[in-house]
């Protein structure tokens, strides 16, 4: 029998060459002699692992506050703002004046919901 680690170094490895390989996960895991639901839970622990970690001070908060945001129909026009345009034609200005730290949260918030 592996031992842990080496079973957990097989398996982070396993769901790499799934995610690769843009197969199903039934079709691989048949393929791999596994349950799809193991290509699943191993995903999730190697999502886990490659997420960066959050550097934070402790006691500090997670929220950041946000800067108004304003989603303009794509005719109107406006100098001075930074733009940031969606395939579907959507697009949302944001001032330049904005905090970094304010832009880099609406950015992560925008990743998220898309």
């Amino acid at each position: 029998m592996p031992a842990p680690n080496d079973r957990k170094t097989q398996m982070l490895d396993l769901v790499r060459r799934w995610r690769d390989s843009g197969r199903s996960a039934r079709v691989f895991a048949q393929e791999q002699g596994v349950t799809p639901w193991t290509l699943y839970y191993w995903r999730e622990r190697l999502t886990h692992e490659e997420r960066p970690k959050a550097r934070r001070k402790p006691g500090s908060s997670q929220r950041v506050p946000l800067a108004p945001v304003h989603v303009l129909p794509s005719g109107e026009e406006r100098s001075g703002d930074l733009e940031i345009s969606f395939a579907n034609g959507d697009r949302i200005r944001i001032p330049l004046t904005i905090a970094a730290e304010t832009l880099r949260r609406i950015i992560e918030i925008v990743r998220l919901s898309c």
